[in-house]
């Protein structure tokens, strides 16, 4: 795993700006193996500034349901400092220019909405690199952007 992991950080380190999966957070934050050990590393990477991230609030949405379902409040506030205290991220919201393009992904690519808004907040945030753990994602390779998927490197 160590030879993936440095493989892992080396690849995240080509790019300047890379947009988040909201799927990176659940996994870091409840420790989903054995993906979690990668996203340590790329926060750790984010944390030093190189690359610097970017989150769609959608990911905030999506992050929050399970513990407003459970009635979690300490977990919420958790969550909540870990996502408003990352350093390097920039923490963007949903703007019509970003909902137009992904509607425009969704169409193309017959995305879900909700893969379609987080890699246009990418787009739009001129990001280099999306950091998923959705192969299907690949496809958007088209748009400029280099899909990273976890799973290549466990």
């Amino acid at each position: 795993m160590a030879v993936k992991r440095a493989n892992f950080i080396k690849e995240l380190r080509r790019f300047r700006t890379v947009g988040l999966d909201s799927s990176i957070f659940i996994y870091h934050l409840e420790d989903v193996e054995p993906y979690s050990d990668l996203t340590e590393a790329a926060f750790a990477a984010f944390g030093e500034g190189t690359p610097v991230a970017v989150l769609s609030t959608l990911s905030v949405t999506e992050l929050l349901v399970q513990p407003f379902a459970a009635r979690q409040p300490d977990r919420i506030s958790a969550f909540e400092r870990f996502i408003l205290t990352l350093p390097n991220t920039t923490l963007v919201p949903a703007s019509y220019a970003i909902a137009k393009n992904a509607a425009r992904l969704r169409a193309t690519y017959r995305l879900r909405t909700p893969d379609a808004l987080l890699v246009a907040t990418a787009l739009e945030a001129k990001a280099d690199a999306f950091l998923t753990n959705d192969a299907n994602l690949r496809k958007l390779k088209a748009e400029g952007i280099a899909i990273v998927v976890l799973e290549t490197y466990v």
